[in-house]
């Protein structure tokens, strides 16, 4: 099980919403200033904080500290859904299109459109196992 450690910012009803911040390698980096990576998160301005909503059965006040966990496996679903899913049907409509279209601007508009299909039905699909309770993060402890 992956865990985290995170700060409750509201807690109602038996489900509290806590605020991960992304741990990152680029603040002890000794390459930061010249690395593309940290470049781009300080123009784009992402903090790297993240609202999750966890259920709990004590209560919990505002500012605690708690410890969330989540499971290995979907994480590597996730992960393959959101990656290898879109860049397979890529490959697959550009493998296809090949022997069938000879104009490069009506292949290039096909994979497009498909490739942006499978991006929409991933989303589609990831937010019904985000309904799953193995995909949702679970409180294991108040520290």
């Amino acid at each position: 099980m992956l865990t985290e450690t995170a700060v409750v910012v509201a807690y109602e009803k038996g489900v509290a919403t806590v605020q991960c911040q992304t741990q990152s390698a680029c603040g002890s980096c000794v390459a930061r200033k010249g690395c593309g990576t940290s470049v781009l998160s300080e123009l784009t301005g992402e903090k790297g904080n993240h609202l999750l909503s966890v259920e709990s059965l004590m209560p919990l006040k505002v500012g605690q500290r708690v410890q969330i966990g989540l499971e290995e496996k979907s994480l590597i679903i996730t992960a393959l859904l959101m990656y290898i899913v879109p860049l397979l049907t890529l490959l697959a409509t550009t493998f296809l299109t090949d022997g069938i279209f000879d104009n490069e601007l009506v292949r290039a508009m096909i994979i497009f459109m498909t490739t942006a299909i499978a991006f929409i039905a991933v989303r589609y699909y990831s937010k019904q196992l985000n309904k799953k309770p193995a995909y949702k993060p679970v409180l294991l402890r108040v520290l």
